[in-house]
């Protein structure tokens, strides 16, 4: 730090290193990779610098204009009636940082068009889960993953015809500990012909890590999609189900949703299909999305 003379409220310029100090010190310390500080601390109070202002967004400089300039790039004036800071970069003013600010505390995946899948019921038998899949990358404006969360592919007990399945891009590992809202969009096709008990449903679990090693699962949510029928027959091609949840996790728990099947079933036959294609996966897609609302 380089320490230079001042006297009250006047302007010195330190014409070796091409330095500006300003304080209503006799004294200020301006950093040595600093052109410009400003000292805003004197006799025990603190200080601030006042921007030149606009009563409106309208009245900053060719805000409606046609033209630009890019001599005034890194302009910077306040804005009173919202009372925010407007930057100019060279082609138009913005008030808005880089990254938006809902997403910094969010971690948003969704499915790709191909990813379709689901689950009959016949008769009297049933009971086979299958875990929902959520493959499509990470673009950082569709979805982001600002909380560092690990996905994987989740063994799923009881997803297969004879045991055990494992589905690609299903599982969710938290990294950083914390309350988290999920939030769960699935669209989807039902179908039904007489069905005298539950059939498919979606599930969301949480597996929580414990000290031993092992894990703890809970059923943290039940849901289906709305069904249109009569009696137990007919269905919708284009329905969805959602659902949201609160729940503290720490790292190495993890988040699965699937589609649930009862052991058994009494019913002709009873369809739940997650559904995907192009339009789907494009404007309203499969979404997981895990919101940190606090430490």
């Amino acid at each position: 730090m380089k320490k230079i003379s001042t006297s009250l409220m006047l302007l010195i310029v330190s014409m070796a290193f091409s330095q500006v100090g300003i304080s209503k010190n006799p004294t200020v310390e301006i950093h040595n990779k600093a052109i410009l500080q400003v000292d805003g601390k004197y006799e025990g109070k603190n200080y601030g610098m006042m921007l030149p202002e606009v009563s409106a967004p309208e009245n900053l400089p060719l805000y409606s204009s046609a033209t630009s300039d890019s001599e005034m790039t890194g302009m910077m004036m306040f804005e009173k009636t919202h009372a925010t800071f407007y930057s100019y970069d060279g082609g138009k003013w913005n008030n808005e940082p880089t990254t938006a600010d809902f997403k910094l505390k969010q971690s948003r995946f969704l499915s790709n068009a191909d990813e379709e899948i689901g689950v009959a019921c016949v008769l009297l038998g049933c009971g086979r889960h299958v875990g929902l899949s959520f493959s499509a990358p990470v673009d950082g404006k569709q979805s982001y993953n600002s909380l560092n969360i690990t996905k994987e592919a989740a063994v799923v007990a009881g997803g297969g015809l004879y045991g055990d399945k494992t589905f690609n891009n299903s599982k969710f590992v938290i990294n950083e500990a914390g309350v988290y809202d999920i939030y769960l969009n699935v669209p989807s096709k039902t179908g039904g012909a007489v069905s005298l008990t539950s059939g498919p449903q979606y599930q969301l679990r949480a597996y929580l890590k414990q000290s031993n090693g092992s894990y703890n699962e809970v059923k943290l949510t039940t849901f289906f999609p709305d069904y249109y029928g009569i009696l137990g027959i007919g269905g919708d091609t284009n329905t969805a189900a959602f659902t949201t949840t609160r729940i503290r996790l720490n790292p190495g728990d993890y988040i699965v949703s699937r589609i649930h099947s009862p052991l058994a079933t009494v019913s002709v036959v009873v369809t739940l299909t997650a559904a995907t294609n192009a339009n789907i996966s494009k404007y309203y897609p499969r979404e997981i999305m895990f919101t940190k609302v606090s430490d």
